[in-house]
C-alpha cells in the first residue's frame, strides 16, 4: 500500500538536501567533473576524435597539434582518445567495487547488529581478519592468485574495503535499533526483516552514501596504481594507469605524455571528493557549520 505520509516526508528531506547542496560551490565543481567523466565513459566511441588503438609509428611522441590535441604516445596513438576511453574502466571499478562493498557491508553489518550474540562475534571476527592485512599486500596477493584483469580488480577492491562499510553500518544500526520508532514498530508486530529494511536502513543509508562518495576517489586511484604495476588492465587496453606505465620511460623526451593521465586521475579524485564533502555537509548541516568556524 502506498504510504503518502512517508513519501512526502522523504520528499521534504530530499528537497532540504538539494537546497543545501545548491548553495555549496563544491557541488557544482565536483559535480561538473563527475559529469564530464561519466559522459566520456558513456559516449567514448562518439566523443573520441580517433581510434584509441590505431597506431602511427611515423608520428610517435608528437606534441599537441590540430589533429592530435594532446599529442601522440610511443606508438603514435592519439592521447586524447585514449584518455576518453580510459574513463570507462575507472567508472567500472569505482561503481563495481563500491557496489560489492556496500551490498555485503549492508548485509553483514545489519545482520551482526540486529541479531547479536555469536553471529555478531563471528562477523566482527571476519571483518578483523580482512582488516588485519595491509590493504596493498592483500590486494597484491589476491591478484597474484587470481590473475590481473578488470573483473579481478573490481572483486578484490570490493572485498578489501567491505569491512569498513560493515563496521559503520553495524555501529549505526546498534544506535538506531534502540530508538523509539523501532520499539513502536516492534510493538505493532513488525518482524525483524521489516524493521531492518523498512525503518532502520533508510535512516543509516546517508552515512553509507557519504562514505561511498569518498571511496570513489580511492577506487580510481587503486585501479590506476594497479594498472601502473601491471596488475590491472593490460596493454593495449586504455587505462590511466596503463598510460602512466607506458609514458614513464619517455618522461625526459616527451614529458607531456605522462602529464595528461596524471591530470585525469587528479581531477577525477578531486571531483568525487568535493561532491562527497558537499553531500556530507548537506546531510549533517551542523557538522558543516562547526567545520567552518
Amino acid at each position: 500500500m502506498f504510504n503518502s505520509q512517508r513519501f512526502f516526508r522523504l520528499k521534504k528531506k530530499f528537497m532540504r538536501i538539494i537546497n543545501i547542496m545548491k548553495k555549496d560551490y563544491r557541488t557544482y565543481l565536483g559535480g561538473s567533473i563527475i559529469l564530464i567523466i561519466f559522459l566520456s565513459a558513456a559516449f567514448a566511441p562518439w566523443i573520441a576524435p580517433h581510434n584509441p588503438y590505431s597506431t602511427d609509428v611515423v608520428n610517435r611522441l608528437q606534441g599537441p597539434s590540430l589533429n592530435n590535441p594532446l599529442g601522440t604516445d610511443s606508438v603514435g596513438r592519439d592521447i586524447l582518445s585514449r584518455l576518453i576511453f580510459a574513463a570507462r574502466p575507472a567508472v567500472y571499478v569505482a561503481f563495481g567495487g563500491l557496489s560489492i562493498s556496500i551490498f555485503f557491508g549492508l548485509l553483514l553489518g545489519l545482520t551482526a547488529a540486529y541479531l547479536g550474540g555469536i553471529i555478531d562475534r563471528l562477523i566482527i571476527l571476519f571483518f578483523d581478519f580482512v582488516r588485519a592485512f595491509p590493504p596493498l599486500i592483500l590486494i597484491l596477493v589476491l591478484l597474484a592468485i587470481i590473475g590481473p584483469s578488470l573483473i579481478s580488480v573490481i572483486i578484490i577492491l570490493g572485498i578489501t574495503i567491505m569491512p569498513r562499510y560493515g563496521r559503520v553500518i553495524r555501529a549505526e544500526t546498534l544506535s538506531e535499533k534502540e530508538e523509539d520508532y523501532v520499539e513502536s514498530a516492534r510493538s505493532l508486530g513488525a518482524g525483524k526483516v521489516r524493521i531492518v529494511y523498512k525503518h532502520i536502513l533508510p535512516n543509516i543509508f546517508a552515512s553509507v552514501l557519504v562514505l561511498g562518495g569518498m571511496d570513489m576517489a580511492s577506487m580510481i586511484m587503486w585501479e590506476a596504481g594497479l594498472s601502473f604495476l601491471g596488475l590491472g588492465l593490460q596493454p593495449p587496453l586504455s587505462s590511466w594507469g596503463v598510460m602512466l606505465q607506458e609514458s614513464y620511460q619517455y618522461i625526459q623526451t616527451a614529458p607531456l605524455m605522462i602529464v595528461w593521465p596524471s591530470l585525469a586521475i587528479m581531477l577525477t579524485m578531486l571531483g568525487f571528493s568535493l561532491f562527497a564533502e558537499s553531500l556530507r555537509v548537506a546531510l549533517n548541516p551542523k557538522a558543516g557549520q562547526e567545520g567552518q568556524k
